[in-house]
């Protein structure tokens, strides 16, 4: 080995790229401020909870219009409630009529007032329409003079409004009170869809079959009670077992009175033949 030789010399050349990222630091005390932080029970807390906090529960049929909370004296906050179509309201008329899906799951993802309005307004019209027109038959086959009566369409309105607006009410406040958190559209809603099967049955009793409209009213009777008394129940379950199930007979009750009146007010009617005139003595 040489130990007298020089070291050779070495140059190192560092190629420095301007457009390498330089290195930032971030101030993580304020970022954390700004963003909350979590407190032993592990709830955000801070600016950030506010955002974050999951909205209260609103039961179905109620609350703010989704567009943005209008108040119930404006046209806006109505106007939410008929945001349907022709196809919705068939669809739920449907299913009160033959109720095998849960009408309230329907109705309850776009709340209407179209149909709770329209079918009661239809089944009067209807009812009135067919009555009169039985009644017609009949004195024409009797051989008698008609005379409308239009007493019948006042106490239509006043028997069918009443009762839709009066023990959809009672429904509400009854359930109300032992927290089932029911909504008032959805409690007049059940009353006004349940009235859709009364349309083709006041069409049907126009037959001059006396024991044939009673089998239709036993129909509806059956058809409208059930959807009513499965609605109610749904609503009903939401209150933990609190509220008796009492409330259910009641209005089973108030249904069969309803039905009883419709069968001797609007389908009820005889056809009989006038007896032809005993020819004068000598004649």
């Amino acid at each position: 080995m040489n130990y007298g030789r020089p070291a050779p010399d070495y140059n190192i050349v560092v190629d420095v790229d301007d457009d390498e990222p330089t290195l930032e630091f971030q101030d993580f005390a304020s970022t954390n401020a700004q963003r909350g932080r979590m407190n032993s029970s592990g709830m955000a807390t801070g600016p950030a909870a506010a955002t974050t906090a999951a909205p209260p529960y609103q039961p179905p049929g109620q609350g703010e219009a989704p567009s943005g909370g209008y108040s119930v004296w404006r046209t806006e906050y109505w106007a939410q409630y008929f945001n349907v179509d022709s196809s919705d309201v068939v669809q739920r008329s449907f299913l009160a009529v033959v109720p095998k899906d849960s009408f309230l799951d329907v109705y309850n993802t776009n709340p209407d007032l179209w149909g709770t309005f329209w079918i009661p307004t239809s089944v009067i019209f209807a009812m009135f329409v067919t009555a009169s027109l039985s009644q017609s038959i009949a004195v024409a086959l009797a051989g008698q003079k008609r005379e409308y009566d239009f007493s019948m369409l006042s106490f239509a309105v006043f028997t069918i409004y009443s009762y839709v607006l009066a023990i959809g009410t009672f429904v509400y406040l009854a359930t109300k009170y032992f927290g089932s958190q029911p909504g008032l559209m959805e409690c007049f809603s059940v009353y006004g869809y349940a009235m859709a099967v009364w349309i083709p049955i006041s069409v049907l009793c126009v037959l001059p079959f006396d024991w044939f409209r009673w089998v239709m009213v036993a129909v509806g009777f059956a058809s409208s009670g059930f959807f009513i008394m499965r609605s109610v129940n749904q609503i009903v379950s939401r209150s933990n077992g609190k509220l008796h199930k009492g409330i259910i007979p009641l209005l089973l009750v108030a249904h069969a009175l309803l039905v009883v009146v419709f069968k001797f007010r609007f389908f009820s009617y005889s056809v009989s033949s006038v007896p032809a005139p005993t020819p004068a003595p000598g004649k």
